[in-house]
């Protein structure tokens, strides 16, 4: 039974109404879904995040990060990066972790963004076929753990299964679920999915961490050796996983986070690495001035290695919830499907950076290894990625 007087209290006797006209199975459905809800905790999070949230003032004690620039370093500083990497790879010291929750919608496709593809061969496949070259390279075989999403899980393994996995070694690709945290409307109600279902919406690329730790993978990575964990998104066309000269630059600089960036464009629209009272953190375009904008150049691109026994020390603590006000698909109160500006809930995986007692840094060029996948047409567009592959020639 719901509890009503808990609902009221709480604002959301609404999901009352929608019980009279449910089936008695609909609504042992939502009984359920709404007794594995802290309300409390929900309207803490909406009043923080929604009512009670502040603007960034980071002007007076805003830093660039220190960083080294790849194009400066010797051929001979590089060939020792890359013996040092490629040898702590053959010792199995690095695993992989790839971020692939996202749909293709914005790019007009259906399905898994991973299973977006340039000449037949996909996202997927590309970063797949990186790291058979650096397995047969090391002769070591390299744990893979991809994060997926309640919306693309299933697809994206029947993908794989499709696709045999693209010939990698099928016990050591690793496929997890992200959290999921519920939606509001702008008044702090809770939202009805198309489903009839409490609506939860995937808690950022920041709750990465905590599902690793959930379902016992950090601890897994441990037993199995690993020492360090490379991350990065599914939607960087030219990425390059587990680079063997980034990873010797990591294990020589041995820091709890290493990462590379690229030099931004004057006002160029990406999140910049800096640091606020000796914290590392990356700030959003939209957080910073436009004089900050400038003089901060060093780009977060999202890749980076995270140290094993960091993370696990770190994942239990706290990161803060991040708004973000999107059209949702939802049930009106006649239960017509209507899209309404709801709240979304997100953790960003950078919010980990301000736990981390060394950072490195790697400057890299752009055009070879930076090419966002976002949009259909126009910036950070398939056009664009699809260019840049041909210039590295990748296509």
């Amino acid at each position: 039974m719901l509890d009503e007087t808990n609902l009221k209290e709480h604002g959301q006797h609404h999901i009352l109404e929608y019980t009279k006209v449910m089936s008695q199975s609909e609504k042992e459905q939502l009984e359920s879904d709404i007794n594995q809800l802290d309300l409390d905790e929900i309207d803490k999070l909406y009043q923080d995040v929604y009512i009670n949230r502040k603007t960034i003032d980071v002007a007076d004690n805003i830093e660039q990060v220190e960083f080294e620039v790849k194009d400066q370093l010797s051929e001979e500083q590089l060939k020792s990066y890359r013996s040092l990497g490629i040898q702590a790879i053959k010792d199995g010291k690095f695993a992989v972790l790839l971020m692939a929750g996202g749909q293709g919608t914005r790019l007009g496709h259906k399905g898994p963004k991973g299973t977006f593809s340039f000449n037949d061969k996909s996202l997927f496949e590309r970063q797949a076929e990186q790291l058979k070259q650096l397995t047969e390279e090391v002769g070591t075989p390299i744990h893979w753990y991809i994060m997926t999403s309640d919306v693309n899980h299933k697809d994206t393994l029947s993908f794989f299964l499709e696709n045999k996995y693209f010939d990698y070694d099928e016990n050591y690709i690793h496929f997890f679920k992200q959290d999921h945290i519920v939606s509001l409307t702008t008044d702090g109600q809770l939202i009805l999915d198309t489903n009839r279902r409490v609506m939860r919406t995937p808690n950022g690329n920041g709750g990465v961490f905590k599902s690793l730790e959930k379902t016992k993978l950090l601890a897994e990575m441990k037993e199995n050796g690993v020492e360090y964990l490379f991350l990065n998104n599914i939607d960087n066309a030219l990425v390059k996983v587990l680079d063997p000269e980034f990873v010797g630059f990591t294990v020589e600089h041995n820091s709890d986070v290493t990462t590379k960036s690229i030099k931004a464009h004057s006002g160029e629209k990406v999140g910049r690495l800096v640091s606020i009272d000796g914290k590392k953190r990356v700030l959003e375009y939209s957080e910073l001035s436009e004089d900050d904008v400038d003089k901060l150049e060093n780009a977060n691109i999202g890749i980076h290695v995270f140290k094993l026994d960091f993370l696990i020390e770190a994942a239990s603590k706290p990161l803060p919830y991040h708004l973000a006000v999107k059209k949702l698909k939802q049930l009106d109160e006649d239960f017509s499907v209507v899209e309404e500006e709801s709240l979304k809930f997100e953790l960003f995986y950078f919010d980990i950076f301000q736990y981390a007692e060394s950072f490195a840094t790697l400057q890299v060029d752009r055009t070879k290894e930076f090419s966002p996948l976002k949009n259909k047409e126009g910036q950070d567009s398939i056009e664009t990625a699809q260019r840049d592959l041909e210039n590295n020639q990748l296509l």
